[in-house]
Parts: structure tokens; sequence; C-alpha cells
């Protein structure tokens, strides 16, 4: 009798797992390379306790959003994408995205999502996307040049215009070190880093729902008036102009910087490459006061027409990373949790100037808009030309006008 119970007991257990096997779900997801080992750490520990699994592509940051929209248009999309957010409202208007506003609204912690990810995937009302991996923009500053210049090291800057102040202190300390360094040569860390002066000072380039352009405004002028003297003075570091994001942090590196506009992933950054570096961060101030960020990183959205069974997976792979442990976990490598409830939990065991940036996240903005790249992105965009004419060049009021000029032409030809 007992080795018959085993025979058929066995004979169950088989049966059992055939069925559990054949009803294993898999739901794919594209990711940028730059979230990639992020978003395949969190799959790992996702696919570790569930039966259903999610496999992640990693594709390259240029080629993310022309090979999703081929993708979606030839018909074979994966089930979900981590994409800048940025593009979210794009892909949203070309009804390329699952409608997920349900799902989002009956969410314990619905409330505690960064504002700006909430504003960009929403659409008509609708909500299309969640925040997966943020990051928001700051300025990091030397104490030690600080200290050596006069200034308080322990007061960052409260206004652009002090900012300028400070970095014209700075250069005079020797012909080798430079007050300021911001990346003038890519419109996408433009937005980054200078837009936030614009909003701080309650203006902005585009109206709120994207479809008109703002220009010319006094917080414009003004911002472009202290980068300006800056530059005059000799006061930003010479590689600004033509150089990236890679120089802008080993300039800094060097001691020979004051003020560096980054993002929030400098003090990570920082702390474990170049630990010798005296530094703190602050919160990217408006010309004459205020402060606000650039809400920047990858938002999970699903796409459009998938199966009822992907749409679970999916969903309940963003309730899985939203937990404690993966919020800390996102936190370890990527330096910002999408939720802000938890910023006290995520942060704990790491450092604590990481807050700022997340403290500052609440104010921060991105563009809504159905045609970033034509306007921010591209090399030879409105916005890039903007401000390489208008804070390196002499013509300030011919670089303004033709900006708000090329911004209208373009928003009109691509508003849906």
């Amino acid at each position: 009798m007992r080795k018959s119970f085993n025979r058929y007991g066995l004979a169950a257990l088989m049966l059992a797992a055939s069925v559990s096997m054949a009803h294993a779900e898999e739901a794919t997801l594209w990711v940028r390379t730059s979230s990639g080992a992020v978003l395949q750490g969190l799959a790992d520990q996702y696919n570790a306790k569930h039966k259903d699994k999610i496999t992640v592509t990693q594709i390259t940051a240029e080629q993310m959003v022309p090979k999703l929209g081929a993708a979606i248009a030839g018909g074979s999309p994966p089930d979900g994408a981590v994409l800048d957010l940025i593009y979210l409202p794009t892909f949203a208007a070309n009804d390329a995205l699952e409608d997920i506003t349900d799902f989002v609204k009956g969410l314990p912690y619905a409330g505690a999502l960064s504002p700006s990810h909430m504003r960009l995937a929403t659409y008509e009302d609708k909500i299309y996307a969640v925040p997966a991996l943020p990051d928001a923009s700051i300025i990091a500053y030397n104490t030690d040049l600080f200290e050596k210049a006069g200034l308080d090291p322990n007061k960052a800057p409260a206004s652009l215009d002090e900012i300028a102040e400070d970095a014209k202190k700075i250069r005079a300390l020797g012909p080798d070190t430079y007050g300021f360094y911001f990346v003038a040569n890519s419109g996408s860390w433009l937005i980054y880093d200078f837009l936030p002066h614009i909003w701080a000072a309650g203006a902005d380039v585009l109206t709120e729902d994207g479809r008109e352009a703002t220009v010319d405004t006094p917080a414009m002028r003004e911002t472009i008036a202290a980068y300006r003297d800056m530059w005059k003075a000799g006061a930003i570091h010479p590689t600004s102009r033509s150089g990236n994001g890679n120089n802008a942090v080993e300039a800094f590196a060097s001691g020979k910087v004051g003020v560096l506009m980054t993002g929030s992933y400098i003090v990570n950054l920082l702390t474990s490459k170049y630990p010798d570096v005296k530094f703190n961060v602050a919160p990217i101030p408006g010309p004459k006061g205020g402060e606000s960020s650039f809400a920047g990183g990858d938002s999970l959205a699903l796409i459009r027409g998938i199966s009822e069974e992907k749409k679970k997976i999916l969903l309940d792979f963003v309730n899985f990373y939203m937990q404690p442990e993966q919020q800390v976990f996102i936190t370890k490598e990527a330096g910002m949790p999408p939720r802000t409830d938890l910023a006290g939990e995520a942060y704990a065991q790491f450092d604590k100037r990481n807050l700022v940036a997340y403290d500052v996240l609440a104010k921060a903005r991105t563009p809504y808009t159905f045609s970033s790249d034509e306007l921010f992105v591209s090399r030879t965009g409105p916005f890039l030309n903007l401000i390489q004419g208008a804070v390196f060049g002499d013509d300030v009021d011919g670089a303004i006008s033709k900006a708000q000029d090329e911004f209208t032409k373009i928003l009109e030809r691509t508003n849906p």
C-alpha cells in the first residue's frame, strides 16, 4: 500500500507541475542600457519569487524610441517598456500605451509618486505609466574652494545671481581654477541643468499643456544674463562650451571647479570614485531665488493591446519593485527611489546628501511636449541654439526671438 501511494502521489505531483508550467507566462520588457543593470536586478529578484517571469532586453538610449516606435508600428513590440519619461506624452497621444489609471489610483502609495513623472504619464486625464528609476538635477559645490574664496562652505548659493558672484570669486583663486561648469553642448544636458533656473522663477518655455512656446520671459533673460556675466568674467570652465557630462565630472573631481550643474547621481559617484573631493549639494536656484529641478529618469509603461495575463504580470512587477526592500535596492544602484514616502527608509544606510535631490523632486518639473527631440534634444534644435547663441554669442535678443519662432513652428507642426 505504501509503495502504491507513493507512485500515485508522484504522478499527481508531476501532473500538477506540468499544469503549473503550462500556465507560466513571460512578459517582455525593453529598457535603456543606462538602466539595464538595475532593471535586470529587479527582474531577477522578481523571477526568483514568482512563477511568471519578466524578461528584460536592453536597448541603447539612442535607439530606444525609434526602435520601440518601429516595433509598435510593425506589430511586434515588447509587452512593456521602461523609457525616458519625456517621451510618454508622444507615445500616449499616438495610442501606443495601455491605460492603467485604475491600477495607479488604487495604489495605497499613489500620492507618493513623483509629481512630474505622473504629470508626463497623463494624457487626456488617463494615466499610462508609473515611475521606475527617477533622478533629479541639482548643483554640487566644492566646499574647500568656497572656504578659500572667503565664502561660507556650509551655505549653498540661494540664487543664480549669487552663484555668479561666488563663481567669480573662486575664479580669482588661480589661473587653473574655475567657478562654474555646465554642459552647454547637449540639449539633453541643458534642459536638465538650465531649465530649472526658469522654473524656480515661476516661468517656463512652454505652456502647461505643452502646446505653445513661452521662451521670451524675464526669467529667461535674467538667467542668460547671469551665465553671460560668468562667461565674460572667465569664471566658466572653458570645456563647458564643447564638453560632455564626463568632462564635467572630471573637472569637478579635479578640485578645480567651484559649482557644478549636475544630477542626483553625483553624490554616490563622487563618494565612491573620488572620496577626497570635499563637496555639498543643493537645489538649483532661480535668478533671484526659489528652487527647482528637472525630474528625469525612466517610467514603466505597458504597450497597448497586450493580453490581460501580460498586464497582470507587469503590474504585479510594478507593485513588487515599489516595496521597501526593492526601493532600497533601487536607491543603492540608481541613487533615488520612485516612492517619496519611503525616502527615510531607502536612504537610511546611504549618504544623507542624497536627500537634497529627493526633497526637491516634489518641486521638479519636466517639459510636457509631443516634440521633445526636435525642441530640446536635437543638436540642431532651437533650445541648444538658443543657449549657445545667447550665452556665448553677441545677439541675445536675436537668439531669443529666433528660438521663440522656431519653437512655435515645431509645435504647430507636431501637436496632436
